[in-house]
């Protein structure tokens, strides 16, 4: 690719980045399997959710053979077309191979889909100019793990217009990587593997900035095996960037609302079912409205 396929542009906080023009072609994603529903062990099958109301199929992009999942090194994505962004994004995670992998900051288009159903420009910028930072949905250290070559291809993978939506950066940051390694440090023996799925509640009154409808609410759905329990057991997280929307202020980790929902509450909020992870929620039960809030990841409510 040569350096006229690529645009610098500034970031909110992450400095300078770099978009290439020209999406990365179907061939590039070859050998990519993507996310494993059985990767926490035999009795501990977690399948990419299914889609339903509000949700129509007919506003997921489509891949040449009609399927709807994005397979990457690891993880795996399911893209909205009308709000150019994920609709989810799902993780194996590894622990015990982790690989300390440098930062990959070009970002590009998956040629595997159309360009136009994709964002990676309008609704993304410097700070000050009311831009938003293009906020990973899988982690860009959460798939790095294995051989280090594999670990690198990973990297690589998690700087997708499809694994982005739009966050105000001191948002982007912090609380949801605590979270995710405090769950992994519980996670069943020497294994420390956990399947994480995130993305956006997708609301038609989404507030609209740069033409683009930026979502109020993220959600993160964690999956294990309970070190404590030797059972599947499921934690889900809701975390809010309306104050900021709606201010244009945020001064600490508060003002994000950051909560433990019960996972029912994510599958009503979405439209997206969890059918693998009945009754393996450690709020299973709860009513709807239930909310803990995180202050700090020790917050969190694991398994008995």
């Amino acid at each position: 690719m040569s350096d006229a396929d690529i645009q610098v542009v500034s970031d909110s906080w992450a400095g300078i980045q770099r978009v290439a023009a020209t999406p990365k072609p179907p061939e590039f994603f070859e050998g990519r399997q993507g996310y494993s529903a059985g990767f926490l062990g035999r009795d501990a099958h977690v399948a990419l959710p299914s889609i339903g109301e509000p949700i129509s199929m007919d506003d997921i992009a489509r891949l040449e053979d009609g399927s709807v999942e994005l397979r990457y090194q690891h993880f795996s994505t399911v893209q909205c077309m009308s709000r150019r962004m994920p609709l989810y994004s799902a993780c194996n995670i590894d622990g015990s191979k982790s690989k300390n992998v440098p930062r990959h900051d070009t970002w590009s288009y998956d040629g595997r889909i159309a360009k136009e159903h994709q964002m990676l420009r309008e609704a993304y910028g410097p700070g000050q100019e009311g831009k938003f930072s293009r906020g990973h949905m899988t982690r860009r250290q959460d798939p790095n793990w294995g051989p280090l070559a594999t670990a690198r291809k990973a990297n690589i993978d998690t700087f997708f217009a499809t694994n982005a939506c739009p966050q105000w950066q001191p948002f982007n940051e912090g609380l949801w990587g605590d979270l995710e390694d405090y769950v992994l440090g519980n996670a069943q023996g020497d294994d420390k593997r956990i399947s994480v799925f995130t993305g956006p509640i997708l609301r038609p009154d989404d507030p609209e900035r740069f033409s683009i409808r930026i979502p109020r609410d993220f959600w993160k759905v964690v999956a294990f095996v309970s070190e404590a329990t030797g059972e599947l057991a499921a934690i889900a997280y809701l975390m809010s960037q309306g104050r900021y929307l709606d201010s244009g202020v945020a001064r600490d980790l508060e003002d994000f609302g950051t909560s433990q929902r019960p996972l029912a509450f994510i599958e009503a909020e979405t439209g997206l079912g969890f059918e693998s992870l009945a009754g393996r929620d450690v709020l299973d039960g709860a009513d709807l409205a239930f909310a803990q809030p995180i202050r700090r990841f020790t917050d969190t409510k694991l398994p008995a």
